[in-house]
């Protein structure tokens, strides 16, 4: 049985020291949320020193794309047409995307995985997409990524953790609209024995179903003092993902700071 993924996400930029004090804790690749605008491969030196920072510390990079603002300036350029807000979305996460991962690569710095999230496309009001415009946009981002760095696992996340058909519908209706492949599946989840369960039911059939390792977000959970789930718990239920599919965790910043180690 392979060795669970130790990941830790740390919302935008940290110094290099943080990044070593996290690697002391077991950690084996940093989840940064980059806030995706218009040109922002023209501003993007903090971006590169960071991937750089944990690349020379030999730990792997994931850059979960925040396209929210990207999508406000499209919304705001072209108001609630449709056909042309998804022709300038898809545009421009491509080409935004594309021109920052190219910088990174150019100074040995490109992401080892990318994250989405599927739940972008319901936090902004204006507009009414259907799937298949969303799933445009989605490969847009994708395309970009893959352009750059072929080796570049894609990672889509959903909330919908501890809820297996609304989660197999999002998976089913994205593979049915023409979605480009995907490597992994992140829940996102806050440990309970109420759910547990649930959570591992989802694991196990959308690991089979979509032929996808699973990966499970904690990092929304900043204390783990209340937990009537243990991690020790967690880690054996990934662990037992059919056909070894079990990724690993993503921990918060802030819990690594009390933690021995999590590995």
């Amino acid at each position: 049985m392979k060795n669970l993924s130790r990941m830790v996400n740390v919302v935008d930029t940290v110094s290099k020291d943080r990044i070593n004090a996290l690697k002391t804790k077991g950690i084996d690749t940093i989840v940064s949320t980059l806030n995706i605008v218009s040109g922002i491969a023209d501003n993007a030196d903090s971006i590169v020193e960071m991937g750089g920072n944990v690349k020379s510390l030999g730990l792997k990079w994931c850059v979960n794309l925040g396209l929210l603002s990207l999508y406000k300036e499209v919304l705001a350029e072209t108001g609630a047409d449709n056909r042309m807000f998804v022709r300038k979305a898809e545009r421009g996460g491509f080409e935004n995307v594309h021109k920052l991962f190219t910088k990174l690569a150019e100074n040995g710095s490109a992401p080892d995985y990318v994250q989405i999230e599927s739940e972008i496309f319901t936090e902004f009001d204006g507009i009414s997409l259907g799937f298949e415009e969303q799933t445009r946009m989605i490969n847009a981002c994708i395309n970009a990524a893959k352009a750059v760095n072929p080796a570049c696992k894609i990672i889509l996340s959903t909330k919908d953790s501890a809820d297996n058909e609304k989660a197999k519908k999002w998976f089913n209706r994205f593979q049915v609209s023409g979605g480009k492949p995907f490597d992994i599946i992140s829940l996102n989840y806050e440990l309970s024995a109420e759910t547990f369960y649930n959570l591992s039911i989802n694991m196990s059939d959308l690991s089979r179903r979509f032929e996808a390792e699973i990966l499970v977000d904690i990092s929304s959970q900043e204390s783990l003092g209340d937990a009537d789930i243990a991690l020790e718990d967690l880690d054996s239920a990934i662990e037992i993902v059919p056909l070894d599919r079990g990724f690993g965790v993503v921990y918060s910043n802030k819990v690594l700071d009390s933690a021995v180690q999590v590995a």
